[in-house]
């Protein structure tokens, strides 16, 4: 399923820090993706994350932050 509203970026991990900070700008009072809570039985392994759903398609969303090593990420649940 596509949704032209919502696919704001590639998924998969960020390739600087910067497009982790240019997601998060994206984000912040985005028109159609709107926080949630974490899915039942998420396991956070201590990340820095955020989860969206989109109100026109009800796609949802996972960001996570870097944290050296792991360069954090933007997918699809």
């Amino acid at each position: 399923m596509s949704c032209a509203a919502c696919e704001i970026r590639s998924e998969g991990g960020f390739h600087s820090p910067g497009e982790d900070l240019e997601l998060e700008a994206t984000l912040r009072d985005h028109p159609v993706l709107r926080p949630i809570p974490a899915p039942d039985g998420w396991t956070s392994y201590g990340l820095e994350e955020e989860f969206y759903r989109c109100t026109q398609c009800r796609q949802e969303w996972h960001h996570a932050h870097p944290d050296a090593p792991y360069k954090g990420s933007w997918e699809k649940l």
